[in-house]
């Protein structure tokens, strides 16, 4: 990693999971997610490997592991729903 990376202390990063809050230690297993608005003009959930320049970056969730990705991955998924159910006048 390049030296001009600000480095985020641990103590400062928790898991973003419903109901986790676990703060940031010093193991692998943890992910980033991010959404966005993609190439067909829809929203989209990212997840990559835990990385400290993405971890860094706005917008950026911090994610424990795999269940907390997938309970925020649900997340996303019925927000879309609830705001197409909406739109739609359902």
């Amino acid at each position: 990693m390049p030296d001009n990376v600000l480095m985020i202390p641990s103590e400062f990063l928790r898991c973003a999971g419903p109901n986790c809050g676990v703060q940031k230690g010093s193991s692998d297993r943890w992910w980033v997610m991010w959404s966005s608005i993609g190439e067909y003009d829809v929203p989209e959930m990212h997840l990559s490997p835990w990385d400290e320049r993405l971890a860094l970056r706005e917008g950026t969730i911090h994610v424990c592991g795999e269940g907390c990705a997938q309970k925020l991955q649900s997340q996303f998924m019925g927000n879309i729903l609830q705001k197409r159910s909406r739109a739609n006048g359902s």
